[in-house]
């Protein structure tokens, strides 16, 4: 569906925006680090309330006497302020900035660490941009509510009470007063222009993410919408996603301009109410002279603590609605179960194999609707253990998925595989997939070095051993390219053929030394020399391990131990 077409909340709708004490509860044990910068946030706001009374009352004093003398404490009152609000404003700076790094390495590695369990299955209805934009900018909104909103919303409440019990020492009326302005500005104009821009703001945050979803589908098929002469496709999604972003936060600007205008408009008149609430107590003797003017400059500055709240509603808003859809997806119920307690795992000597005993194995896509049609239905295999297996079967026929349930990526319902006669979906997953080592159709290869690619199986690999992997693949390619191992191959391997994509990607699969060995369609792309050479040097290295060919070429057969088909999902032995 072109992006153009699509409601701007289609990606919001799937989730919920949580309470604050869920976002509080993100921030785990580095929460500490927020409090205190809350605190010192007051220290620095409090110096500043005191700095203006003390040089307001220092000011109006001097017009009282002859001798500096008498006013010595108000001047030291003066230095003292200026050189705590300069101290904690630095400390505040400090340690904010250093406990927001921390609260976004938690916030990252907890939602790296929740959908970890599940790719792939899981994430197979959520494009890449979206993905991206949660990893990036959700993340970044829910690290922003703790300077940004827990910070300045502790630090304006704080401050709204001292400068109450300051005034409301003189006179309760003044700090009455005092409250019910710093409320106004502080809480009731922010909330109002919330509720008047929560459209808008709802609006602004769904079309940003399609437009990074749009922008990373658009950019990464490029070349396909430039060779069939389409690129207004990209161009005209990013145009109209563009104006309805542009046109959002042009509201959001326009009700936070005509906030900003009220509050300076209030702050005017709460300073002019102050002051003529001051004049009848001075007439009755409840206060001195010298006061007159520090009540509407002490007023004045309170409206520094409250002034920000207006954004943090804003940036509450986002936080709320981007760890919603954080927690949808962490949330999400992982495609394959998890066992407790997992059982141990069949015990299997250095370089050995492992037999595979699939039994009545069935497996059914799930869809909107339920369960598609089964791709496999009642597949059954028995492998011995360091036999070579051929499987042939037409596009479509179950091959792969059978891969990804050996993977563990998919879980079956019903049926069983046993390795080495233990249940499969009964062992760790870390423990499963460091049985069966696989190289699949569209496996990944990072943009990176050659050999950061092959280290991925086996981190302690040497040279000398990579080489080998390399040769028994028929790598010969990596000689010949400028730089060898230490060459980077592009993204997903773009400076590689399909051929040697595959055959790297089988050498990274030898290094796992996996008791099992799976290659689907891994030498799809390979002319029939290069495809013998390197299915030869597989069962070389591969020795007495399992190793089981998947592919719709019928030449794979001729050397196999033993050959069966898959159509339908049904397997079934062929005699050769």
């Amino acid at each position: 569906m072109n992006p153009t077409t699509q409601p701007a909340s289609a990606e919001s709708d799937r989730s919920t925006p949580v309470r604050i004490g869920r976002l509080l509860g993100l921030l785990g044990a580095q929460r500490w680090w927020v409090v205190a910068t809350a605190l010192l946030a007051f220290a620095t706001l409090g110096s500043g309330v005191g700095l203006i009374a003390m040089a307001a009352y220092l000011i109006s004093r001097s017009a009282f006497i002859d001798s500096t003398a008498t006013i010595a404490l108000a001047i030291t009152g003066v230095r003292f302020f200026a050189v705590s609000r300069a101290t904690f404003r630095y400390l505040e700076r400090y340690v904010g900035h250093l406990g927001t790094f921390r609260v976004l390495t938690r916030l990252r590695v907890w939602f790296f660490r929740g959908m970890e369990p599940l790719a792939p299955a899981g994430l197979r209805s959520e494009r890449q941009g979206d993905l991206l934009a949660r990893i990036l900018g959700d993340i970044d909104s829910v690290q922003d509510f703790s300077l940004r909103v827990f910070v300045p919303a502790v630090a304006a409440v704080l401050t709204t009470a001292l400068v109450a019990v300051l005034l409301g020492s003189f006179s309760p009326v003044l700090g009455i007063a005092a409250v019910l302005f710093l409320a106004l500005v502080g809480f009731v104009l922010p909330w109002v222009s919330r509720k008047v821009g929560e459209a808008a703001s709802h609006e602004a945050a769904a079309t940003s993410a399609l437009l990074d979803a749009e922008a990373v589908e658009s950019i990464g098929g490029l070349a396909e919408l430039v060779a069939w002469g389409r690129e207004e496709r990209f161009t005209d999604a990013m145009r109209d996603l563009s104006e309805r972003r542009c046109r959002a936060d042009t509201r959001l600007a326009t009700i936070s301009g005509v906030a900003t205008g009220l509050g300076a408009l209030l702050m005017g008149l709460a300073a002019m109410t102050l002051l003529g609430l001051v004049v009848p107590i001075l007439d009755g003797g409840g206060i001195e002279p010298e006061y007159i003017a520090v009540m509407p400059l002490v007023m004045i500055a309170a409206f520094e603590a409250v002034q920000p709240l207006s954004a943090a509603m804003e940036h509450l808003d986002r936080a709320r609605r981007a760890a919603g859809r954080l927690d949808a997806l962490v949330g999400a119920e992982p495609a394959v179960g998890v066992p407790d307690p997992p059982v141990e795992p069949p015990a299997v000597a250095p370089g050995a194999g492992l037999d595979l005993e699939i039994s009545d194995l069935w497996f059914s896509y799930a869809s909107g609707d339920g369960l598609d049609p089964p791709v496999l239905s009642g597949a059954s295999l028995q492998v011995p253990a360091g036999a070579f297996v051929a499987l042939l079967g037409p596009s479509g026929a179950g091959k792969s998925t059978l891969v990804e349930i050996l993977q563990r990526f998919l879980d079956y319902r019903q049926g069983s595989i046993r390795l080495g006669g233990v249940e499969l979906s009964e062992l760790a997953h870390p423990t499963a997939r460091s049985l069966v080592a696989t190289v699949a159709q569209h496996d990944h290869l990072f943009d990176t070095s050659v050999r950061d690619n092959l280290l991925l199986a086996d981190p302690e690999a040497d040279d000398a051993r990579i080489q080998l992997a390399l040769d028994a693949a028929a790598c010969d390619f990596v000689g010949r390219i400028p730089g060898g191992l230490d060459a980077r191959i592009g993204e997903d391997g773009s400076r590689l053929s399909g051929g040697e994509r595959q055959r790297l990607m089988v050498a990274r699969a030898l290094l796992a030394e996996a008791p099992i060995l799976v290659l689907d369609e891994a030498t799809a792309h390979l002319d029939p020399d290069t495809e013998a050479k390197v299915l030869r040097g597989v069962r070389s290295w591969h020795g007495a391990r399992t190793l089981i060919v998947i592919s719709h070429r019928t030449t794979v057969a001729s050397e196999a131990d033993l050959v069966a088909s898959i159509d339908a999902g049904r397997i079934e032995t062929i005699e050769h």
